[in-house]
């Protein structure tokens, strides 16, 4: 049977991870670290051009600030690889402290943040302030629902949110029209939420990464809008090479499909922001 899109080569995707994580973190297979040179190795190994990586010590420990700060000292002078900080839900409901806080950020050069959902609840009322402010920059925020709250060492980044938590994480992206947010290895066995897919139509911020597996990321693409996908990889949780094979040889999705989500689409959300 003859293929409905050719195989293209790799190189011309030009691959954008939006799912590395540097330290130590735990997975089935146990505790698994990545320094960013062993990043770059394996980037170079699977043709992955750019990542934004995050520090697994600023998504278990506080304050995150330290291990925020300690992911640029390990990233320092290297183009390939973009600063994602992690951020909490401020207790204090005004803005000034939110506003510092994005401020920080964004005078660091970080231009992507990684929002603990897994640990703070998607309430509206909890996220607002901080929302509120990410929004006013354009700020994309990686949604991280693993559930870091019950340990003190290495966690995976992976969650998936429940139905409860999708409809909570509703009234954010509904708050919030202009903040655009990326549901991040929200991967598992049993696949996604019911309501993962009904929220997608209903909530045009919300976009989601290939790390889910069973083809969701290709029901989004093709049945919703390819602008709504991202490409991430889930390192090193996941191989890439899994992640990269199912996109290159992807028969559901045109090539211009898959430049917008290997790479055109994070590289429109960075470039938005202000």
């Amino acid at each position: 049977m003859q293929r409905k899109h050719a195989t293209v080569p790799i190189q011309e995707l030009h691959l954008f991870d939006t799912c590395v994580t540097l330290g130590t973190l735990s997975s089935p297979a146990g505790y698994r670290s990545l320094t960013a040179d062993a990043a770059l190795d394996v980037m170079d190994r699977y043709d992955i051009a750019e990542a934004l990586v995050v520090n697994s010590e600023a998504r278990v420990r506080y304050p995150r600030e330290a291990g925020n700060r300690r992911l640029l000292e390990w990233i320092d002078g290297v183009d390939r690889l973009h600063p994602v900080w992690v951020l909490d839900p401020i207790d204090d409901p005004d803005l000034p402290t939110a506003r510092g806080m994005v401020a920080d950020m964004l005078d660091a050069g970080v231009r992507v943040a990684r929002l603990m959902m897994g640990k703070a609840p998607p309430f509206l009322w909890l996220w607002d302030n901080l929302c509120t402010v990410l929004e006013e920059h354009h700020v994309p925020c990686l949604l991280d629902f693993a559930d870091t709250g019950r340990f003190s060492g290495p966690v995976t980044t992976q969650g998936v949110p429940d139905d409860t938590a999708l409809d909570r994480l509703r009234d954010v992206c509904i708050a919030h029209p202009h903040l655009p947010m990326v549901l991040s290895h929200a991967s598992g066995g049993v696949g996604l939420a019911f309501s993962t897919m009904a929220l997608m139509r209903r909530a045009p911020n919300l976009h989601i990464d290939t790390t889910t597996m069973g083809g969701y990321w290709r029901r989004v693409a093709t049945g919703i809008g390819a602008e709504r996908v991202v490409f991430g990889s889930g390192l090193p949780i996941y191989d890439p090479g899994m992640v990269v094979s199912m996109v290159q040889y992807s028969d559901d999705v045109d090539l211009a499909t898959k430049k917008a989500i290997c790479s055109g689409n994070i590289v429109r959300l960075l470039e938005a922001v202000r």
